[in-house]
């Protein structure tokens, strides 16, 4: 979320101009698409909500950011937190929201109709 937030205030020029320089296809887009999940899949992850489908793309995000960005700096001085970030990604996406979240709230919900 604070990623999201740290793009938002450099404004989307400047995101997109960076997007550009690492040569992501469709930048533009890319790079508006990468804040908006940054910071609403952040608030999203913070509750709980829509868990598995935010990982997805979180995972999607971590993905592009090894391949186009990190990984001519090497696994130490590049990806090694993409990695870990990616794997986290896919621990949600396979175990969902546990313990308080709003997906159990809702799941809750339409078990009991």
């Amino acid at each position: 979320m604070l990623h999201g937030l740290a793009k938002y205030q450099e404004g989307i020029g400047v995101v997109q101009d960076r997007f550009l320089n690492y040569n992501i296809p469709y930048a533009d887009y890319v790079a508006m698409g990468v804040m908006f999940v940054e910071i609403i899949g952040g608030l999203f992850m913070i509750l709980g909500f829509t868990t598995r489908f935010i990982a997805i793309l979180f995972s999607i995000i971590m993905v592009g950011a090894i391949v186009y960005v990190k990984f001519e700096l090497g696994f130490l001085q590049g990806y090694e937190i993409d990695v870990l970030l990616l794997a986290m990604s896919l621990s949600l996406l396979v175990s969902g929201s546990k313990f308080i979240a709003l997906d159990n709230f809702f799941v809750e919900k339409k078990k009991k109709k």
